[in-house]
């Protein structure tokens, strides 16, 4: 009994506290327009809300916002940064961020122009020390015009410790598919290496991951309906390496990951490219060193959705000699016509992310066990994703929006979802909480998250934790 107290009163204090700490010190924050939220450059004092301007219908449309934070999460400062403009033609692409551990935080974006038929990458750099930027030019490139600028894409390493760019050059018929790849070490944010890739076959790569051990693997697969085998180039510093399979298989989102001194792929993945919504029907496990598929289960969750745009792998943690796999869906779920009249209407496009799974994977890849994560309905995908999960001392945390709140995943139990601290009133119509954004502070034992008000302001929220 005296058990049951001690949970009720953590219970009762942990929503006590949400209501006092998330219905003060709101702060300006477009909702429309910003995009990417992240918590970075965290100390005993400070952080900062890291967030991305993305409009073209407003002046100064494009720019890198940092917001400082005391202790008491009130905003002290706002830093902001334009992006590069090559002509006022401009257009821009947000590619991703890394944060460094000595107190650094860099931007990556595309920037092309159709007038001025060039693509340039650039990393966009802010100094806590100095509260400085700096901007520095990666990559320059020729277009064949603002339509054919080519693909720019970005993944890091699971560890954090490595950022790959690769800029995929727009095919001209006839000629090679040419991929400039960039690596960088985020702990110093500088370039580690760097190299032109040329591949003559009928194969494409857009789709790509890092591994922990600086390693670019390219999938190189077939366009449209060509069939051909997929095949893996392996891309170091040194050279690169080809990897086939013994049939054909379409790794739609993957992931890398290590165990002990080798690395992995886990990956989404499906025999045929013919409907969207067959492409995440396998989860498998791929060793990279002896180049071997250990398994690739079928799993339930994805092919039956309507509207599935996409599905990507939002975590990977490695505990209790288990591989978990956080997974979320996009689907478009707009449910009538854009005039909301007749039948024969243009239906309107509006993306959510969820449905959210966990797939429980053993050390070879085998399927353990399927979990739906237990998720609210979100507004536009632009800025709401269906969940954030952080692993604190061996538990995970989820932040699943606004009913359902932050909860501790219980697997001893056969609610696995038990242990919930919910956000009470505050939220309504007109709040909403971001689940992705949210961090965790060990001296306060909370986690931080934040919810929009409206349109054009947020408020920090802080849920402390079970320990």
């Amino acid at each position: 009994m005296k058990f049951i107290y001690i949970i009720l009163f953590v219970l009762a204090f942990a929503k006590i506290s949400v209501a006092q700490e998330g219905n003060t010190n709101k702060f300006e924050f477009d909702s429309k327009n910003e995009k990417d939220p992240q918590f970075v450059l965290k100390d005993n004092y400070n952080y900062y809300l890291m967030t991305i301007m993305d409009a073209y219908d407003i002046a100064a449309g494009h720019v890198m916002i940092l917001r400082k934070f005391d202790q008491k999460n009130v905003v002290v400062e706002t830093f902001k940064y334009e992006f590069p403009k090559i002509d006022e033609k401009a257009l821009y692409k947000y590619l991703g961020f890394a944060e460094s551990e000595n107190g650094k935080v860099a931007v990556f974006v595309q920037v092309y122009s159709g007038k001025a038929l060039k693509s340039e990458i650039y990393k966009l750099e802010f100094d806590k020390a100095t509260a400085k930027f700096t901007s520095t030019m990666l990559a320059s490139s020729p277009i064949v015009s603002a339509m054919k600028s080519g693909g720019v894409y970005l993944e890091k390493s699971d560890n954090g410790k490595n950022v790959a760019i690769n800029y995929h050059s727009y095919r001209i018929k006839g000629m090679p598919d040419q991929n400039h790849i960039i690596v960088l070490e985020v702990k110093t944010m500088s370039v580690i290496w760097q190299k032109e890739l040329s591949f003559t076959d009928e194969f494409t790569s857009q789709n790509f991951v890092i591994t922990n051990s600086g390693k670019v693997v390219l999938v190189r697969d077939m366009n449209g309906s060509k069939k051909g085998i997929t095949y893996l180039s392996v891309i170091t510093a040194e050279g690169k390496e080809d990897k086939a399979f013994e049939a054909q298989i379409f790794l739609n989102e993957m992931k890398a990951i290590s165990i002990g001194q080798d690395d992995y792929l886990i990956a989404l993945n499906s025999g045929s490219k013919n409907f969207r919504s067959d492409f995440y029907n396998n989860l498998l496990m791929y060793d990279l060193k002896s180049g071997r598929i250990l398994n690739n289960t079928k799993i339930s969750g994805f092919s039956s959705l309507t509207g599935l745009e996409d599905v990507v792998i939002r975590n990977i943690s490695i505990q209790d000699n288990s591989i978990y796999v956080f997974t979320e869906a996009k689907v478009d779920a707009a449910t009538k016509p854009a005039n909301g009249v007749s039948t024969m209407a243009v239906v309107a496009t509006k993306y959510q992310y969820g449905p959210s799974y966990m797939y429980v994977l053993a050390l070879d890849g085998q399927l353990k066990s399927t979990t739906k994560l237990q998720v609210d309905a979100k507004p536009e995908a632009h800025l709401y994703h269906s969940f954030g999960v952080m692993s604190i001392k061996g538990s995970f945390y989820v932040n699943a929006g606004n009913s359902n709140g932050v909860y501790r995943m219980n697997f001893n139990d056969v609610n696995p979802h038990r242990s919930i601290m919910t956000f009470g009133d505050l939220y309504n119509d007109r709040t909403h909480f971001v689940p992705q954004l949210m961090t965790y502070f060990p001296d306060k034992k909370a986690l931080l998250c934040a919810r929009t008000v409206g349109i054009d302001q947020m408020a920090i929220v802080q849920v402390p934790t079970l320990e």
